[in-house]
């Protein structure tokens, strides 16, 4: 198909989504549609993410490619689905370029499939003209979460974006998220090691249920992020994620003042502090390797370009 891709696309469009850590979650049993399947949580979106770009030409047929920094690629499943999702849309054959510029790590816990899924969403509802509402293009986002197993909540997070309550769960314009104002702090984020979210979701629902349920509780009580982080730790311990290789970085914060948890899921050892303590927070975290990230909180959520 490399001879549409001489001609002039007919249309493109770009959107951004940011990346986005969870702290606390719970899944509600018993829902079987997608809109209604979910998970309760908090968390906080970043500045950082995945803007994706759309070219579509005309073509003879339906057909199309994906590339993620620059490189094409058969693996995005969930980026797949949503575009296999929108060319059942359209009302004519189209062939379509996709291209990721994903601006996080992939697979640490900081909401790559779901910014995939929702950057490519807006993209090509606009790019192919389809005419969903912004909160309509999101839900195709979330199903393919659901559908892929790749997560539950990320997608109504970065909807939203800021730091965030999600109070009942469910896909946008489904469940209930509370925003809770939060200026002048900085993400410090210690990416050591993936994990797979499908595995965790398949097999470890049950033990974080009953905690994450009365950890929402008592933050949408308090609403303070230093209370956030402290239950968040508390429930990485109870999965046994504070321990080896992000044990000693907690630690390392801890002994100048700062908590931290670590991202569900992912070897991912994070912190919100005040900016002005950004410096000491980031120094502490520079000798244990991995991929060190300072951001801002993106209270703005996934948007068109």
């Amino acid at each position: 198909m490399a001879s549409a891709l001489v001609a002039t696309p007919v249309a493109m469009a770009k959107a951004f989504s940011p990346g986005h850590i969870t702290g606390i979650f719970e899944i509600p049993r018993g829902y079987d549609h997608f809109l209604l399947k979910g998970s309760k949580g908090a968390g906080f979106s970043i500045d950082r993410g995945i803007a994706t770009s759309a070219y579509v030409y005309e073509s003879n047929k339906t057909n199309y490619q994906i590339s993620i920094n620059g490189v094409q690629t058969q693996e995005a499943e969930v980026s797949k689905w949503v575009v296999e999702e929108y060319l059942r849309l359209t009302d004519r054959p189209y062939f379509v370029s996709v291209a990721h510029d994903i601006g996080i790590p992939i697979g640490f816990g900081i909401g790559s499939s779901g910014a995939a899924a929702l950057s490519l969403s807006y993209t090509l509802n606009n790019a192919l003209d389809i005419g969903l509402s912004r909160t309509q293009a999101a839900q195709i986002a979330h199903r393919s979460e659901i559908a892929c197993k790749t997560g539950l909540g990320t997608v109504i997070a970065e909807f939203v974006g800021g730091f965030e309550i999600r109070t009942i769960a469910g896909a946008p314009g489904i469940g209930a998220v509370s925003k809770i104002e939060l200026t002048g702090y900085k993400a410090i984020i210690l990416c050591l090691a993936p994990i797979s979210t499908k595995a965790f979701l398949t097999n470890r629902m049950e033990e974080v249920n009953g905690l994450g349920g009365i950890m929402i509780k008592k933050i949408s009580e308090s609403r303070k992020v230093e209370d956030f982080i402290k239950m968040s730790n508390e429930f990485a311990k109870t999965l046994g994620l504070t321990q080896g290789i992000c044990k000693a970085p907690i630690d390392a914060l801890r002994a100048i003042g700062f908590d931290a948890s670590v991202a569900l899921f992912g070897q991912t050892v994070f912190t919100l502090v005040p900016q002005e303590c950004a410096k000491e927070a980031r120094d502490a975290l520079k000798g244990f390797g991995g991929t060190l990230l300072v951001c801002n909180i993106d209270s703005n959520g996934a948007r068109v370009l």
